[in-house]
């Protein structure tokens, strides 16, 4: 896991240009991952195959094709996700421009009093025991 995240790593830090370029360099590094976790593999446990290298014709050939698979459908997701980010951000503005609400006008001048200054009053107000336990004291 480690060897695919350094690889992955490498990748993401690559400047790639243009959607074959994205393609070519995420094949590649599928391809670079594949075969380095298989030699990684084969050098932590026994890994048996017919060849003494480990990599057979027909293993090659599937992991290749796993990789174009797979690096095909990565930049085709990340191309489309792109493509939904900017109509998305599209239907908000024409989304978010029909859904304002009308204006309202708010009377300027109000009789109800909500708060009371508490500058105006004395000490004891408001933070004086309750008349009961100062009774009973």
């Amino acid at each position: 896991m480690l060897v695919c995240a350094i690889v992955g790593a490498l990748l993401s830090a690559a400047p790639l240009e243009g959607r074959g370029g994205r393609l070519l360099g995420v094949v590649g590094a599928l391809t670079v991952a594949q075969s380095l976790g298989h030699l990684t593999l084969m050098a932590s446990a026994p890994h048996h195959h017919g060849d003494a290298m480990g990599v057979t014709p027909m293993m090659a050939a599937a992991h290749l094709a796993a990789a174009v698979v797979l690096g095909v459908a990565i930049t085709t997701v990340e191309y489309l996700y792109v493509v939904c980010e900017s109509v998305l951000c599209w239907v908000r503005l024409f989304a978010m421009r029909a859904l304002r609400p009308a204006a309202r006008v708010l009377p300027l001048t109000t009789s109800d009093v909500v708060a009371q200054s508490v500058l105006l009053r004395s000490g004891l107000g408001m933070r004086a025991p309750p008349r009961c336990a100062a009774a009973a004291a």
